[in-house]
């Protein structure tokens, strides 16, 4: 999306991370123009995309993380080779738990936001962080771009300390050989 600020200056307003820049040691971003719709998104430096180099104004550098989603404002350089970004406000997701229970079969409580799910299954969780409840519930605390994190951890902590006493009651050959962590 585009807009005149109150200097007349055009403003482009999308979404983006920043990366610290190899050559240049720069806080940057990248962004490509659709051809068919002219919205401006942000893409990954690897992107096959055209692209145009996004900097990060200085007063932001103290307030901005590398690899995090942020809203962004930008105007274009003066030279019209990439954009200085103006604003950067970080995205943050609201958190949906869903719990899945088939007896005997399904035994899975998951966390949703923006892209990312954080999955606790006891039963088929391959990994220790899915497999076991604190890993679960360390890894979604440890998020930086969720909404009312105290509420979502609690919630989440409930539902699968819910779906554990399920598979203990259900399972209690299987679950007495795993490492579990039920507190």
């Amino acid at each position: 999306m585009t807009y005149s600020n109150a200097n007349n200056a055009l403003v482009v307003r999308t979404k983006m991370k920043f990366v610290k820049s190899a050559s240049t040691g720069f806080t940057v971003g990248f962004v490509s123009r659709n051809p068919k719709t002219g919205m401006w998104r942000g893409v990954r430096q690897d992107s096959t995309f055209p692209k145009k180099v996004c900097v990060l104004d200085k007063k932001l550098i103290p307030y901005t993380l590398l690899n995090r989603l942020y809203d962004v404002d930008m105007i274009p350089m003066r030279n019209g080779d990439g954009y200085v970004v103006i604003k950067a406000e970080p995205v943050v997701f609201a958190v949906k738990v869903n719990s899945t229970h088939v007896p005997r079969l399904i035994y899975r409580v998951e966390a949703k936001f923006g892209e990312k799910t954080i999955i606790f299954d006891p039963m088929e969780g391959q990994r220790a962080s899915v497999r076991n409840m604190w890993g679960a519930v360390e890894a979604l605390s440890k998020r930086t771009d969720v909404k009312d994190l105290p509420q979502a951890v609690e919630e989440f902590t409930n539902a699968a300390k819910d779906m554990l006493d399920l598979y203990e009651t259900e399972m209690p050959a299987q679950a007495a050989t795993k490492q579990l962590c039920h507190a």
